[in-house]
């Protein structure tokens, strides 16, 4: 587990102060496993750790032999919708974090929170521990995420359709 967030985890048990409206950490590994579906294995080049309310899944994407540190932050939503990069990596994905979105795979990043002062526990936190100030909407922090990364949304489509083909990734 990345240190980040490991001392994220520290944080939210500390405090157990609200630190980004509805979403939950944890550990998603048998939730990317049913994601995928019965046989395909794409599930294990991502490390769950979060989900949202309606279950979608917050994973860093371990593509192309990048580490835990390097890794963008994805989303993937339970309806198999909102295939996105959100972050170019864990100190980005706690940039939009502590902007206090209330569901960060859904709400419209160019456009600030309705309530951001639910998240101002986490932005000091992120400030004083990782010198990281939260910009006011998130839009540009996945905007640079997505120009760095990969198409998540034509990944998920390749693997699946390698998985539906027989080719078993």
């Amino acid at each position: 587990m990345p240190d980040e967030l490991r001392q994220l985890c520290a944080f939210v048990e500390r405090t157990d102060a609200p630190f980004s409206g509805l979403m939950n950490l944890g550990p998603e590994g048998e939730g990317l496993r049913a994601w995928f579906g019965e046989g395909c294995e794409a599930w294990r080049h991502l490390a769950g750790f979060g989900n949202g309310p309606d279950g979608s899944i917050f994973a860093l994407w371990l593509y192309g032999g990048l580490d835990t540190t390097r890794s963008p932050i994805v989303h993937l939503g339970s309806e198999g919708d909102r295939l996105v990069v959100i972050a170019d990596n864990l100190r980005a994905f706690l940039a939009l974090l502590a902007i206090g979105y209330d569901e960060l795979g859904f709400d419209d990043l160019a456009k600030p929170p309705e309530k951001p002062q639910t998240a101002e526990p986490l932005r000091q936190w992120v400030l004083s521990t990782f010198g990281i100030e939260a910009p006011r909407t998130g839009i540009e922090l996945m905007r640079q995420a997505q120009m760095r990364h990969p198409s998540f949304e034509r990944w998920i489509e390749s693997v699946q359709g390698l998985h539906e083909a027989g080719g078993g990734e």
